[in-house]
């Protein structure tokens, strides 16, 4: 089996627990602070990842780490993911369970990209547009990426909607190189 299936099992499993128990959102925020000591430790992915470092070993520093920092469930889950030796998946696991919560929410992430920083009320209004033109919310992600010229581009998952003004006159260099401007 896969490793994207066997991530995807397991975050169904423990997603749908959490829904039977609704605590879906403590679960999420449990994995967003598992992420981020995975992420900002090196040792302890190392750790985890490492098929050198026993089992009992690798639940004790779970256990030291985690224990009363995120909720039963979750910290049971941790348990359960290293006693079945699947912790090399912890963080797969961690970004399909995110999927699978933003999804059940009617939420989704978006990448917003300008040429400069935009002012609040500018930030409002595009968020407005999206979220009433994709019926979601919005977890915007802006970024500054001064080679659009101006305009914004904006990421949503693997679709990119370009109103760059770099990307428009490419299109116009395209048009009159081609003679198809009218």
């Amino acid at each position: 089996m896969t490793e994207q299936r066997v991530s995807l099992r397991y975050a169904r499993a423990i997603f749908e627990t959490a829904k039977l128990a609704g605590v879906i959102d403590n679960v999420y925020n449990d994995f967003k602070t598992i992420n981020n000591y995975l992420n900002t430790s090196g040792e302890l992915s190392a750790i985890m990842k490492s098929p050198v470092i026993k089992t009992w070993k690798k639940k004790e520093i779970i256990k030291e780490l985690f224990s009363g920092i995120v909720s039963e469930m979750s910290y049971n889950f941790l348990q359960l993911i290293a006693e079945k030796q699947r912790e090399n998946f912890i963080l797969d696991i961690i970004s399909s369970y995110e999927s699978i919560y933003l999804q059940e929410k009617n939420i989704i992430k978006a990448d917003i990209i300008t040429a400069r920083e935009l002012n609040d009320v500018l930030k409002t209004k595009i968020l407005s547009e999206l979220s009433s033109k994709l019926q979601k919310q919005i977890i915007p992600n802006f970024k500054i990426e001064p080679d659009i010229k101006g305009g914004l581009m904006v990421r949503i998952e693997d679709k990119i909607y370009d109103a760059s003004v770099k990307n428009q006159l490419a299109r116009l260099r395209y048009k009159l190189i081609e003679g198809k401007l009218n």
